[in-house]
């Protein structure tokens, strides 16, 4: 099975994410489910400012703050990071 670029750098984000938000929290590991959304764990704006930075840093690019919660859930952020982060196909 072929599994895509943005797939693989979508599971590794989110799993990361997942970490990353946990230690945020100050809640245990595994304790993120990544359809939930961030606000249900008590994420606030400044630690969510926080997160956000973090994120930055790691993807190498600025994110605007709303991206947060237009992408309220891990997954779904992690799935639009690796959007922006995987080159387009080329044609053939």
């Amino acid at each position: 099975m072929f599994v895509s670029g943005t797939a693989v750098i979508q599971a590794e984000l989110q799993d990361w994410l997942c970490a990353r938000l946990a230690a945020a929290l100050k809640v245990g590991d595994g304790m993120i489910d990544p359809t939930e959304p961030m606000s249900a764990y008590g994420l606030d704006s400044l630690r969510a400012v926080a997160v956000l930075t973090e994120v930055e840093e790691r993807v190498g690019f600025e994110i605007d703050s709303d991206v947060l919660w237009d992408h309220p859930t891990v997954a779904a952020f992690a799935r639009f990071l690796a959007e922006r982060l995987t080159p387009p196909c080329e044609p053939a």
